[in-house]
């Protein structure tokens, strides 16, 4: 996966130069590229082993307080390469999923900014009257950032537990990716999702005012028309679910995925030691007092958190909230 946004990064890189005539070529060659990049689930049969997902965890039986689940996919990926999780989810916890799908899957996810990508998710959801009442939402990765983004920014249907795999909270950032302040202009801010959550942290003022989505999203400066409604709807919340893994090589630092920053030494700065939990600019310290703030860690890799290799480990963490 890293390998391939890289690519892509350098690939824009040039394509910027004439943004207008050079992204239509590109546009058809990345599809034939995304079309073959391969996943082992994508072929999977689920029936082959949704008898074994049943005798391994069993199947809850449905409470009163049960809720519909919506699960979103990350970056590169499609709804149909997390059917296997969402079919045991369903299996498991008794609830029903909705799978959600932005644009068509892979293509959207990587060259849409998040902006787009937030606005097509909040409609997808208010499409569905069966989750006007409530709903848990679980985001794997990219897709954590944008099921945040729909409890900060919509929630009109609510959100009682907001649980997130490996998202980059604190923003992503690759040493190695020479010339990344390019992440700023506004070329890649419209065409490359990643440039909507790269935090470089030599070039904090440049990230806070010219990284669209994140640092509005964090409340990392302070919008009198938007940041007391970001603070308000994740104070709403029942529950706060971070999972993240030191295994995770997609995600620098890892951490991140734990709501956890780079300092301009690239050393990582705990959410705790952040301005943004001490001032709770974000509500993350109100639910941590309430005992809504939650942080698990798993030894999966970051894409295995969609697949069965993982579920024995999620399964604990879930079976608390589901």
């Amino acid at each position: 996966m890293f390998g391939f946004i890289l690519k892509s990064f350098m690939l824009l890189s040039v394509l910027a130069l004439k943004p207008i005539k050079t992204f239509q070529i590109f546009d058809r060659i990345t599809m034939v590229e995304l079309d073959t990049v391969s996943d082992t689930m994508t072929n999977t049969d689920t029936s082959t082993y949704t008898s074994t997902l049943t005798t391994t965890y069993g199947t809850t039986s449905r409470n009163m307080d049960s809720l519909p689940l919506v699960v979103l996919h990350g970056i590169e990926s499609s709804s149909r390469e997390i059917e296997p999780l969402c079919d045991w989810l369903e299996l498991t916890f008794n609830v029903d999923v909705y799978n959600i799908e932005i644009g068509n899957g892979k293509k959207t996810s990587l060259y849409s900014s998040l902006h787009d990508q937030l606005d097509e998710l909040c409609l997808s959801i208010y499409e569905m009257d069966e989750l006007s009442e409530g709903f848990d939402f679980i985001g794997i990765s990219q897709g954590g950032l944008l099921a945040r983004g729909y409890v900060e920014r919509c929630n009109s249907y609510p959100v009682r537990n907001l649980i997130t795999f490996v998202a980059p909270h604190g923003g992503v950032y690759w040493p190695n990716v020479k010339s990344s302040g390019l992440m700023y202009n506004d070329f890649y801010q419209n065409h490359l999702s990643i440039a909507s959550y790269w935090r470089n942290p030599k070039m904090l003022e440049t990230y806070l005012t010219s990284c669209s989505y994140l640092p509005l999203l964090n409340n990392e400066f302070w919008c009198d028309e938007e940041s007391p409604i970001h603070r308000a709807n994740m104070r709403s919340l029942s529950n706060f679910v971070m999972v993240w893994s030191p295994m995770d090589t997609i995600l620098e630092p890892p951490e991140s995925g734990k709501f956890s920053f780079f300092d301009e030494d690239l050393k990582v700065v705990p959410l705790q030691e952040t301005e943004l939990y001490k001032n709770d600019s974000l509500g993350l310290k109100f639910l941590n007092y309430i005992g809504g703030l939650h942080t698990f860690e798993t030894n999966c890799s970051h894409v295995d958190h969609r697949n069965p290799e993982c579920f024995s480990q999620i399964y604990d963490i879930l079976k608390r909230f589901l």
